[in-house]
């Protein structure tokens, strides 16, 4: 009973992250004026729109929140933070594979065709951008999961992970705004404060800390 009591106690404390990072992107996907599609492509669609969008939400998942820390423990916040990190980035990474999917089932580019346009679009930006932060997030995913045989120190590590994430984040979010099915205004707005907001308090913790303990050092 008191596990239970636990788990939901800690729920109701991370209710404003999952109303900013979960119910703030079905908002704006339900209230935005999109070309409307298969029920399978659409589901597909809100599938990555919400894995980016809670990606976006590790920003908040860290030390840098000093009031969520205090309120569940740093260990739990690590812990929510490895299982979103791990479970979404596979999730993310599959987004390419998410575009090639439905044309096994319609009657416009074969699989094989859409894949090579993929792989061969760089006159694009857009594309070129989401190629830059897929192997961002690769080098991520492989840093984080081998940290500890990368033989570096926590606070090596941690800074390194910290500023690949952030261009992960700026390229990904740059992709996002450029070629993304659902960049609509308030899309793109949503996500510029997030990011903003994201790497803000990433630096302020980074940078700030440094610049306190050389002084001190001084």
């Amino acid at each position: 009973m008191g596990l239970i009591m636990n788990k939901e106690s800690k729920i109701y404390k991370l209710l404003p992250l999952i109303l900013v990072f979960v119910g703030v992107p079905l908002l704006l996907w339900a209230l935005g004026e999109f070309p409307k599609r298969s029920v399978f492509k659409e589901l597909l669609s809100l599938i990555i729109i919400l894995t980016f969008s809670l990606l976006l939400g590790q920003f908040f998942l860290t030390r840098t929140n000093k009031i969520l820390v205090k309120q569940i423990k740093m260990s739990s916040v690590l812990k929510i933070h490895k299982f979103i990190g791990y479970v979404f980035i596979i999730i993310i990474m599959a987004h390419p594979f998410f575009i090639i999917l439905p044309k096994f089932f319609d009657n416009t580019k074969t699989p094989f065709e859409a894949f090579t346009i993929l792989l061969t679009s760089f006159n694009s930006l857009g594309i070129v951008l989401g190629m830059v932060a897929y192997m961002i997030m690769l080098i991520i995913l492989i840093t984080s999961f081998f940290r500890f045989k990368l033989h570096l120190q926590y606070r090596t590590w941690r800074k390194v992970h910290g500023y690949l994430a952030m261009l992960f984040i700026i390229t990904a979010t740059s992709h996002v705004i450029n070629i993304g099915r659902y960049n609509s205004t308030s899309f793109s707005i949503y996500y510029l404060i997030v990011v903003a907001s994201g790497i803000f308090y990433l630096l302020r913790i980074y940078l700030f800390k440094s610049t306190k303990k050389v002084i001190k050092n001084d």
